[in-house]
């Protein structure tokens, strides 16, 4: 008979962080460990496996074929490891979960997620706390929330990346883009979206002006719909009546923007479930609508 062999699910994590932001530096970040501390553990990792899982370039990390193979079983063990966690000493009764959502992702677009936690938990409260990734990332970093989603450049990404959407500029009024200075609305005067946006005009030498910023994002999509402004939004949101403008508008072309997660050390284990839920929902988000059928199964009870 074999030797026992077990398996450090701490070195099983780093390798799933690693492999999830594509560098050591940003897993480092994420997991409050140094890089030689990241670097350490994955190496020890593969003299456990006998095999390189990751290899390291200029550009970042990527994974070898092994480590692409490696990393669906990596994940099971880890939701394995947290399922059996959570059922021995769940979530309690009376307990809360805080979490961070951007304004224009806080409605129907996290519904899902919200319902596929409360089938699991359904004693524990959970407490959405709006605002732009900036502020967020602010209520973040003080421990005001357990989790957060962010968005952010795809060049400055640094969390756990959920997916990656391409910015937008919607309008409805047919000749409002050739306005000089070219109208536009935003949220909140901290929106993600506006140091990147002013960039783009500017560097296309196009003038602009801000006419509405109200916290609001009903109130940032009639302004829209009313024809008084342009805003940029993530496609993915943008509601069936508005129109995308495209390059033939004249208008730069914005770049794609990661939307994060972020999870505290600290969060307990109605954070870490919901983390894996939302998790799941963009892994099913990605997948060809017959798998999605398929997966939808383990979002629910």
């Amino acid at each position: 008979m074999s030797r026992s062999r077990t398996i450090d699910l701490a070195l099983i994590r780093t390798f799933v962080v690693v492999a999830q932001t594509g560098s050591i530096s940003a897993a480092a970040r994420q997991l409050h460990l140094t890089q030689g501390g990241i670097s350490q553990q994955v190496k020890r990792l593969e003299t456990f496996f006998d095999c390189l899982l990751l290899e390291r370039d200029p550009q970042g990390t990527q994974l070898t074929d092994r480590g692409a193979d490696f990393l669906p079983k990596a994940r099971r063990l880890l939701e394995l490891n947290d399922r059996v966690c959570e059922e021995m000493t769940g979530p309690h009764s009376g307990e809360t979960v805080r979490v961070g959502v951007p304004y224009d992702m806080a409605g129907a677009h996290f519904a899902p997620i919200l319902k596929a936690y409360a089938h699991r938990h359904p004693n524990v409260k959970v407490t959405i706390v709006t605002g732009s990734s900036v502020d967020l990332m602010q209520d973040f970093s003080r421990g005001l929330v357990d989790l957060t989603i962010s968005q952010c450049p795809e060049s400055e990404a640094v969390g756990e990346r959920l997916s990656l959407e391409p910015l937008v500029w919607i309008g409805t009024a047919d000749e409002l883009f050739r306005q000089r200075p070219l109208p536009l609305c935003f949220v909140t005067p901290t929106c993600t979206f506006r140091r990147t946006v002013f960039a783009m005009l500017g560097q296309a030498h196009i003038s602009w002006r801000v006419v509405f910023e109200n916290a609001s994002v009903d109130a940032t999509l009639s302004t829209v719909r009313s024809g008084l402004a342009l805003t940029p939004w993530l496609r993915s949101l943008v509601p069936e009546d508005f129109r995308e403008l495209g390059a033939d508008c004249g208008l730069p072309l914005l770049p794609d923007f990661a939307i994060e997660l972020h999870v505290s050390q600290h969060a307990g284990t109605g954070a870490l479930e919901m983390a894996e839920v939302i998790r799941q929902h963009y892994r099913q988000s990605a997948m060809p609508p017959t798998l999605i059928r398929r997966a939808a199964r383990s979002l629910t009870p």
